[in-house]
């Protein structure tokens, strides 16, 4: 499957996932009370410092590395159980001190389960690995797509009969068993389980530095539950948590549709002696000139999203919304640019961006003593321009592409991106006034919205739109 091809897959899964998430999302908002979420966030929040080393990275590492063989494969197992094992031991070990320094048992409970899941996580990055790999993203959908439905057919059925908090742990263990199942019957000869630990350097040194990163990246993401929940409570740590949903769910689309492809392609460019410029300055121009448009109408929509979705008991998420929205915006492209740097196990380059947003993040959220939460979205431009800066520098010292190059890429897609959010800005301006736009003005600005973007496509970008649609086959090329 070529890149094109495969780029409209993972992009068909991602979309298909966000729809059942936030499906997922706005039915365990309106069941649950901030506070009953609050103790799922603290608990997530904490394990994730710990679940940030789950796989090591395993799922890049198989998707990339340039020998892979049957034995190394057997190495990647082992190794991928007996670390997913060690970190369910240390989860399950803090589960009691957590519940008690929040005084809520409920996360105890929560972190044994999500423990448990941990340790059965032995078969899924390998999976998704060599799909990626061979660049089957048609089957990695319908793998992903099945496991996302055992897990929220276990939400929905543990939050209606009484399970709370607790359903979306139990959620997690379910979808674990279910993949180790799949993956015994679908990829037996493939991943071989028999022990090994000869080669498991290569596989660590390549993970742990990847999972160094991520640590660091996870624990400014989740600061936010672990800080503001201890100095805010847990109830208004939930709000500007559910202030993050849409850019998390925007670059769950987009970021990682993009993600998943680049680094398998970009590490085969580079085996073959090509240089990774023009693919990157490409995919940034296309990804941005899908992102910024649909970014821009939902920044500015924002308010009315959350409230139409979760209930006006999110009222302040609603409130500071946009500015995560418009924040996510900036990054994203950079997120997906340093795509590359996974594919090429450039970690130190990772750890080095990782450091310079999340550290300045931490420091932002203990700002939450002297500063009302209302105040926090504004601080965040700090870290925002940080991560910028810190990863362009790395992609350029490194090769990968210039600063100007990428600029040329992100400004192209300006033009239609100020068309696209005209009518979301007038509408909020005359429709809305002091108050929000109704359900009903919301879709309508949606279709508008949809409707002047494919025609900006059309009339300003026909030639990037042909050669997109020829790329993932559903147009023939001109030749034919």
């Amino acid at each position: 499957m070529g890149f094109g091809r495969s780029l409209y897959f993972s992009g068909l899964s991602s979309v298909s996932k966000v729809v059942i998430q936030f499906g997922l999302s706005i039915f365990v908002a309106r069941v649950l009370t901030p506070e009953e979420l609050g103790s799922f966030g603290v608990a997530l929040a904490a394990s994730a410092f710990l679940r940030a080393f789950e796989s090591a990275g395993i799922n890049n590492f198989v998707a990339s590395h340039k020998e892979l063989d049957k034995p190394l494969l057997r190495t990647v197992f082992s190794v991928n159980t007996l670390l997913n094992v060690a970190i369910g031991l240390l989860i399950w070990a803090i589960a009691a001190p957590m519940a008690r320094f929040y005084a809520s048992p409920a996360i105890e409970t929560i972190l044994e389960l999500t423990a448990l899941g941990i340790a059965l996580n032995t078969h899924v990055p390998l999976m998704r690995g060599l799909l990626r790999r061979d660049m089957r993203f048609k089957a990695l959908m319908g793998l992903d797509l099945g496991l996302m439905a055992i897990n929220g057919a276990t939400i929905i059925i543990g939050v209606t009969y009484g399970l709370g908090p607790i359903a979306l742990a139990l959620a997690l263990v379910v979808e674990r068993l279910a993949s180790i199942l799949f993956g015994v019957l679908a990829f037996g000869r493939s991943i071989p389980m028999l022990p090994r630990l000869r080669d498991a350097k290569i596989v660590l040194n390549y993970g742990l530095s990847l999972s160094t990163a991520t640590f660091i990246s996870i624990v400014g993401s989740h600061s936010n539950n672990f800080i503001l929940g201890k100095i805010l409570g847990l109830a208004p740590a939930a709000q500007f948590d559910r202030g993050y949903t849409l850019p998390r769910l925007m670059a769950q689309v987009a970021l990682m549709s993009f993600h998943n492809v680049l680094v398998p392609e970009v590490a085969r460019q580079a085996k073959a002696g090509n240089p990774c410029a023009p693919i990157l300055q490409d995919v940034t121009r296309l990804y941005t000139m899908v992102l910024w448009p649909a970014g821009a109408v939902l920044a500015i929509l924002a308010p009315e999203v959350v409230l139409t979705l979760f209930g006006d008991q999110w009222r302040l998420a609603a409130d500071i919304s946009p500015y995560f929205v418009i924040f996510g915006l900036i990054t994203s492209p950079v997120n997906m640019a340093c795509s590359a740097l996974v594919a090429l196990g450039h970690g130190k380059a990772l750890i080095k961006n990782q450091l310079a947003e999340q550290g300045s993040k931490i420091l932002v959220f203990m700002s939450a003593l002297f500063v009302d939460v209302r105040t926090l979205p504004l601080l965040l431009v700090i870290p925002t321009v940080l991560y910028v800066a810190t990863a362009l520098g790395q992609l350029n010292a490194l090769g990968l592409i210039s600063p100007k190059a990428f600029g040329t890429a992100v400004l192209r897609p300006l033009r239609i991106t100020a068309i696209c959010a005209l009518p979301a800005l007038l509408a909020d301006i005359f429709l809305a006034g002091e108050g929000y736009l109704t359900l009903i003005e919301l879709g309508g600005v949606g279709l508008v919205s949809v409707l002047i973007y494919g025609s900006c496509m059309l009339l300003l970008e026909r030639p990037t739109l042909t050669k997109a649609l020829e790329a993932a086959g559903l147009t023939r090329t001109s030749n034919q």
